[in-house]
This record gives structure tokens, C-alpha cells and sequence, in this order.
């Protein structure tokens, strides 16, 4: 084989290689991103049923989207996410009759930042000193 016909393969190979290599990066890419994006849908949904349970709005309905959401977020969180959120169920369950607004806060603040992580993975300056809470409505004077 010539020099100039060994030159072509070489470019055609490295050609085909690069675009190879360009599209599977591409998809790699395009996969995570839609990956992050249900779950960004699922920890929403979460947030906005625990949200239907906060004083003053709980009912068997709001209780039924939460169980809804935990459900959802087993097929897409992570370890983290599962043990934040399991330890929150847990002591928040009926059969826990220890209960401490503080140590509910905590919890809560816990899972959200855990959710926080599984999205945006890198740590951003001023993360930590994040407090999240939920808030309930403001009683009604009738």
C-alpha cells in the first residue's frame, strides 16, 4: 500500500472514530439531562405533596399524593435521597410518638439539600448554610 492510500485510511478511520465517538458523548449527554429532568419532576411532585400535608391542609387525599411521590421517587433517587427521605417517613409515621418540630426541620432540610445534591452535584458556594422548611398556611380568623 502506497503512502497516500495508507494516509486516506488513516484520515477515513479517524473521521469515522471522532464522529463515533462525537455522537455517543451527544447521547450520553442528551440522556442525563432528560434523566435530570424527571427527576427534577418527581422531587417537585414530592415537595408539592408533602406540601398538602402540612397543618391545617392534611387530608386523605393529600395523604394519597404523598404516597403517590414516595412511590415515584423509589424508581429515580439515589441511596442518599432514599435514606433522607425513609428517616423523615419514619419519624414522621402515626407510630412515633416522639416528635419534635426541631428534629422534623431538620429532616426536612436534610432531604432537600440531599435532593439539591442529586441535581446539581457540584457544591456551590453558600450551600450549606441553606435552611429549608415547609410552610403551612397562616391560620384563619372566621
Amino acid at each position: 500500500m502506497d503512502a497516500a492510500t495508507l494516509t486516506a485510511v488513516i484520515s477515513a478511520g479517524t473521521a469515522i472514530t471522532v464522529v463515533a465517538l462525537t455522537n455517543y458523548f451527544a447521547k450520553s449527554r442528551e440522556h442525563e439531562a432528560d434523566w435530570r429532568r424527571l427527576k427534577l419532576e418527581l422531587y417537585r411532585e414530592y415537595i408539592f405533596a408533602l406540601s398538602g400535608m402540612v397543618e391545617g391542609r392534611n387530608s386523605l387525599a393529600a395523604q394519597e399524593r404523598h404516597s403517590d411521590a414516595v412511590n415515584g421517587l423509589k424508581l429515580v433517587a439515589p441511596p442518599a435521597v432514599m435514606r433522607s427521605l425513609n428517616a423523615f417517613i419514619e419519624y414522621n409515621s402515626y407510630s412515633n410518638p416522639n416528635k419534635s418540630l426541631e428534629h422534623h426541620d431538620r429532616l426536612i432540610n436534610d432531604l432537600i439539600k440531599t435532593m439539591r445534591a442529586d441535581l446539581r452535584p457540584k457544591f456551590q458556594r453558600g450551600d450549606a448554610e441553606l435552611t429549608f422548611y415547609l410552610m403551612g398556611i397562616p391560620p384563619q380568623n372566621t
